[in-house]
């Protein structure tokens, strides 16, 4: 998201300031359209970019991430780049020049305009009826430019009509829909996951093999193979995700343009008869391909954004299932499944396991003097004091009933539980939250504690019985104490 710059005071200082940033994306655009029209024309597919033409679909992704003020800036810097690249390199009058830059900026302001802008590939690709406008991008952008060009193509390039529309509209349709999706690939996170170092080997091994289905398809003298590449894409699609399938497509494309051109298998004459023939039987192949593949990925995106909300909400479920409404700490249930597996690991480890049980004096009468909701706030204070002195990872605070509490402490002798729980009381008394019937005037608990070494004879319900019995005692000695039991007692009764 680009974020505007506040005005100045000064105009001047501020238009010196936004000309020279300008001034640069021309020229590093200017010079890298020229070198890649030189480089396609000169050197790279010949006639094969009359299959597929790729700059203007790299264009109208750099328009659409783009804010809309600087898209003359981008489309004019471009036309020049290409300009110069087809009228010295390719030799193209001036006239043809300046009329085909003209109606290529068309062709792309169309499909930009059509397309919605692109600020996150995820929220591009769930655009609101995406496969359509990019379809509408696909017919009216190219199509409606090729119809002006190809009225000029007898006058300017020699050419008939039929045979212009087919090198324009087509060429151009298969490389925005070829490219478009690339390009916007290219700097997502998705992209770069795809090489990072722990994907890397799944992501060449899925794009060895598509590259590989293409050559073997242009490559075989006997079968036609046709049918095999659109299974591997969408393989691909969801091996790879939309970024990995964009990539693969672009280049299998590439490939198959080439293979056909230079290494054409006899297959491939029994569809085409001359290199024309040949040429529209291969856009007809790839488009095929491409504009099947384009929903396709919308769908797999749609799914895998589905699969991953389901999670998080089972995430949420989970941790509201195991989660006190009012309190915010665990409640009775995932404390019992917590309290089973530690049991379980003490069991295995032969680690002590402790356990203090937590009541609040007197707290009807607390509820009787200020109210409900004054006792809700109670009860969610004192939880909060509970998660300040059970921080360890495996330490576990509970709303166990009522008004009481309990903490689990995992691997924790008699006396580290006693220090915790005389640090819990004098954290609740020295709050001071008042308490009128209280002799103390102030909200105090009561705790019980015990710690044992889990066994095979035993069960953990042993240990819960003597923490509540200990709490007992707490409460008959005259509250705001603490009280143990030994926990032998327990294991061999």
């Amino acid at each position: 998201m680009q974020i505007d710059a506040p005005l100045t005071s000064n105009p001047a200082s501020q238009s010196s300031g936004g000309l020279w940033p300008s001034l640069r994306l021309a020229t590093i655009l200017c010079v890298l359209y020229l070198l890649a029209d030189l480089s396609m024309n000169l050197y790279a597919l010949g006639d094969g970019w009359s299959i597929l033409w790729p700059l203007n679909g790299i264009t109208v992704g750099l328009l659409l991430m783009s804010p809309r003020r600087q898209w003359p800036l981008i489309i004019g810097s471009i036309a020049i780049g290409i300009g110069l690249g087809e009228h010295y390199g390719s030799g193209n009058p001036i006239v043809q020049t300046l009329l085909t830059r003209t109606f290529s900026a068309l062709e792309v302001l169309l499909c930009a305009l059509i397309l919605p802008p692109f600020v996150t590939l995820e929220s591009w690709m769930r655009s609101p009826r995406l496969s359509l406008r990019m379809y509408c991008a696909l017919i009216l952008g190219p199509g409606i430019s090729a119809i002006p060009a190809s009225l000029f193509a007898p006058f300017t390039a020699h050419q008939s009509f039929l045979h212009n529309m087919n090198d324009w509209a087509t060429a151009d349709s298969i490389g925005i829909v070829a490219t478009l999706p690339f390009v916007l690939s290219v700097r997502t996170v998705e992209m770069r996951d795809l090489f990072r170092l722990r994907s890397l080997p799944r992501t060449l091994a899925t794009l060895g093999l598509c590259f590989g289905t293409v050559y073997l398809t242009f490559s075989v003298t006997k079968y036609p193979l046709f049918f095999l590449l659109y299974p591997v894409l969408l393989l691909t699609d969801l091996l790879l995700s939309f970024a990995g399938a964009a990539l693969a497509a672009l280049v299998a494309s590439l490939l198959a343009i080439y293979l056909t051109i230079y290494h054409p298998a006899p297959v491939i004459q029994h569809f085409a008869f001359s290199p024309t023939e040949r040429n529209i039987a291969l856009q007809v192949y790839l488009a095929f391909h491409l504009f099947a593949l384009f929903p396709a990925s919308i769908v797999f995106l749609e799914r895998r954004w589905m699969t991953g909300q389901i999670k998080d909400a089972n995430v949420q479920l989970t941790l509201l299932a195991a989660t006190d409404g009012l309190t915010g700490v665990a409640n009775r249930r995932a404390f019992d499944q917590r309290f089973d597996g530690e049991w379980r690991v003490g069991q295995r480890n032969r680690t002590p396991l402790s356990l203090l049980m937590i009541d609040l004096d007197m707290f009807k009468r607390y509820n009787d003097t200020y109210g409900h909701l004054a006792g809700d706030t109670c009860l969610q204070t004192i939880a909060g004091m509970l998660l300040e002195v059970s921080r360890r990872p495996r330490d576990l605070a509970a709303r166990y009933g009522g008004e009481e509490f309990i903490v689990m402490l995992p691997e924790t002798s008699l006396e580290d539980a006693l220090e915790l729980a005389e640090t819990l009381k004098s954290n609740i008394f020295t709050s001071e939250l008042p308490h009128a019937p209280s002799p103390w005037g102030r909200v105090t608990v009561s705790i019980g504690c015990v710690s044992a070494i889990p066994t095979e004879d035993t069960s953990q319900l042993s240990l819960l019985e003597l923490a509540d019995q200990a709490l007992y005692r707490a409460k008959e000695s005259g509250r705001n104490t603490i009280q143990t039991l030994d926990a032998e007692e327990a294991i061999n009764s």
